[in-house]
């Protein structure tokens, strides 16, 4: 493989190893919402399992004709759904009409709504559904979304909950464990890291070498 090549390739690699560590970062998951005629499945979201990075998507499933709901998101948690930085969907319907080549009859129609949490938005939010029957609302429900915080826990610290002092029964070795070792996220980082600082090592000295050659060939020509 020629000097170029192998330049090529431990660059390739580097880059690869520098974006591993994504990998095991929290990936964001979504949580529907199902609006029916006469609630919302599930109404009110607690389960610890929905944290921050997270998103949530109203689907509007209610089959009564004529019938539209809107969702409101209370973010500033003042009990007020109509303030300037609170969410408000459009009117949603069961179904839009499409034209011949898959596209909206009406831009503004929706069957759904999403909203997204970002990494710091631990907290209870209020919201509410509005449904609408042509053009008269007839019911509003309301109900609640606990957003919990994402907590990644270090290696041998103990977790909210757990139990750690002289008064605590020692725990069992994990079962996940070979051999007297634990291959777990930090571990993974860890290792990835040093690859990548060798890898940077390696590039650094390989362009070096290819600056003394070229300058040696250009001195020689001379």
């Amino acid at each position: 493989m020629s000097r170029g090549g192998g330049l090529k390739a431990l660059i390739g690699f580097v880059c690869l190893v520098l974006l591993l560590p994504n990998s095991i970062a929290h990936e964001q998951e979504t949580l529907n919402v199902i609006m029916v005629e006469d609630e919302a499945r599930p109404g009110n979201v607690t389960d610890t399992a929905f944290v921050e990075g997270n998103s949530i998507v109203f689907r509007m499933r209610d089959n009564t004709e004529n019938a539209s709901m809107r969702i409101s998101i209370d973010n500033n948690e003042d009990g007020n759904f109509t303030d300037e930085g609170d969410n408000t969907s459009s009117w949603l319907t069961r179904t839009c009409n499409l034209d011949d080549n898959g596209s909206l009859v009406e831009e503004s129609c929706a069957v759904s709504y999403e909203r997204s949490f970002n990494s710091t938005s631990q907290g209870t939010y209020k919201y509410q559904i509005e449904r609408k029957i042509n053009d008269t609302i007839v019911e509003t429900w309301q109900y609640s979304i606990t957003v919990h915080p994402d907590i990644h826990t270090e290696p041998g610290q103990p977790a909210i909950g757990d139990c750690f002092g002289a008064d605590c029964e020692e725990d069992e070795v994990s079962s996940n464990t070979e051999d007297g070792f634990e291959l777990s996220s930090d571990n993974m980082l860890f290792a990835v890291m040093i690859f990548a600082a060798f890898g940077s090592v390696m590039l650094a000295l390989s362009i070096r070498k290819d600056r003394f050659v070229a300058e040696s060939d250009s001195q020689e020509s001379e």
